[in-house]
């Protein structure tokens, strides 16, 4: 896996999927939300909550964004620091949460995004509904996603994902073979409650 495009363009991620149970994001639809994207992130908050081997998030990086990175799985996290060390990623921010804990967490420290990649493994379920469902409706009950800040959901095709969540709202839907990308854009925040 090679980044695109920025200031990290042709490294390549040194990952080796016989070792990991991944999925990984096809080239195809990778470069197709980069180009929705652009090649410049400089200022832009990029949150990738499901990192895996860190191609989006890195990409993201790469581009200029001010990038958060989140895996669980202790080993792919140590792939992501080792890659943080070796490649002397200053700012890059990586957490080792799941999830649903990660985005409490950043809210009481009134942490926001502008951009937000939601790509958890497709068989997760978190109280009942898919985990891609789960946390695409805690997003849209709170604060993280800046107001006119973009959410991309990547989901199985199977997976009908509701065209409103809180205050996110679906823009548009692609299907690349049996994975689905659906991108929201958040409304106005919802006011913040001060304890």
């Amino acid at each position: 896996m090679r980044i695109i495009t920025g200031a990290l363009k042709g490294r390549v991620i040194p990952f080796n999927a016989r070792h990991s149970q991944i999925r990984l994001t096809s080239s195809l639809l990778k470069g197709a939300v980069f180009s929705m994207l652009g090649p410049d992130l400089e200022g832009m908050r990029f949150l990738d909550l499901c990192a895996g081997c860190g191609q989006v998030g890195l990409e993201a990086y790469s581009r200029g964004a001010r990038t958060a990175m989140n895996e669980p799985d202790q080993r792919r996290y140590a792939l992501l620091q080792g890659l943080q060390r070796e490649w002397r990623l200053e700012g890059l921010e990586l957490y080792h949460l799941k999830a649903q804990v990660l985005i409490p967490w950043l809210e009481d420290r009134d942490q926001r995004f502008d951009l937000v990649y939601l790509d958890p493994p497709y068989e997760a379920r978190l109280n009942n509904l898919p985990l891609s469902l789960a946390l695409l409706q805690l997003l849209g009950a709170g604060g993280l996603l800046a107001e006119g800040g973009w959410c991309f959901v990547q989901h199985q095709h199977s997976l009908e994902l509701p065209p409103e969540a809180g205050r996110l709202q679906r823009q548009r839907q692609r299907e690349y073979g049996q994975t689905t990308l659906s991108l929201y854009a958040a409304a106005a925040s919802p006011p913040q409650e001060h304890h």
